[in-house]
């Protein structure tokens, strides 16, 4: 392995110490997001009510599951992250159901739909490179790539392309 190689080998998480910093972060903005919503919304709790809707617990959840799993596997990838977000979307599913249960007829396919859409989301993201744009360093195949002057498919590309853009005249 040289220098300019990125590191392979697996370093071992801690569960219980990312649980927590998760969950204390997602108490933080659950308590943010509950007392907005408590300030707009009628309700029984009063103003107790912010202490009521928080999201420590799913993303601490998520969190747990996720950093297990790559203990476990010894890898990181997109298979952790599918597995947190399975274990959170089934708890957000669980939470629809005691929240709306007269909307719902059905929870489980909810909870079973939350997990598989929140997996897929999660995983997929992992798995892509855990960001939503293009490594600067690394420019797109397309355009580094220069097409075969000598290829059939360049010829009818051009005819195609004069074709559709001839002149009327």
């Amino acid at each position: 392995m040289t220098a300019s190689e990125p590191s392979t080998m697996f370093h071992k998480r801690q569960p219980v110490n990312e649980t927590f910093n998760a969950g204390l972060a997602g108490a933080a903005v659950g308590l943010l997001a509950s007392a907005v919503q408590n300030s707009l919304q009628k309700h029984k709790a009063g103003a107790m009510g912010i202490f009521t809707r928080t999201g420590a617990f799913v993303g601490g959840l998520f969190t747990f599951a996720s950093a297990s799993l790559a203990n476990f596997r010894q890898k990181e990838d997109g298979y952790n992250g599918a597995a947190g977000g399975c274990a959170a979307g089934l708890v957000v599913g669980a939470a629809s159901m005691l929240c709306n249960a007269y909307l719902l007829a059905g929870s489980v396919p909810v909870m079973a739909g939350s997990c598989v859409g929140l997996g897929a989301l999660v995983g997929t993201f992992q798995a892509a490179g855990s960001t939503l744009v293009n490594g600067s360093t690394v420019p797109p195949k397309a355009l580094t790539e220069k097409a075969d002057p000598e290829s059939p498919l360049l010829a009818s590309t051009q005819e195609r392309r004069a074709r559709f853009f001839k002149s009327s005249t």
